[in-house]
């Protein structure tokens, strides 16, 4: 836990972080220096890294395969400004693939181009709290 407080998260914010995710408490420097490398690797500035992570400690307990897949999805899909997205919206790191395959799906059967949906999204990121 040693590590929150080096890449600058303050005592108080810690606190909070614990009662929304106790599970942080068991975690390894390497577990979160892997979270903040994966967040540094697709262009997050450090001050988007402390509100990532400050805002969402339930990232700091998913597995590094999860996150790597969900960016990939992401990417594949045509975000390409992912740490603006979750500097914007945290909580899409706590979704699944298949979630936001699911949402995407069933606005295309409504009738709407996904380049339409992609668009929506990246600019409204509160609509993956719909997922």
């Amino acid at each position: 836990m040693e590590e929150l407080y080096n890449i600058g998260i303050d005592d108080e914010t810690i606190k909070g972080m614990l009662e929304i995710n106790p599970e942080i408490s068991e975690l390894t420097d390497n577990d979160i220096k892997d979270k903040k490398d994966i967040l540094t690797n697709i262009g997050c500035t450090h001050n988007q890294i402390l509100n990532i992570i400050g805002s969402n400690p339930i990232l700091l307990s998913r597995t590094h395969e999860d996150i790597i897949s969900l960016i990939n999805y992401l990417e594949n899909k045509g975000f390409d400004s992912l740490n603006i997205l979750f500097d914007s919206n945290p909580y899409i790191l706590n979704l699944e693939d298949f979630e936001i395959e699911n949402y995407i799906n069933n606005r295309i059967s409504s009738g709407e181009a996904i380049d339409d949906i992609i668009d929506d999204l990246d600019s409204n990121p509160i609509l993956f709290s719909e997922m």
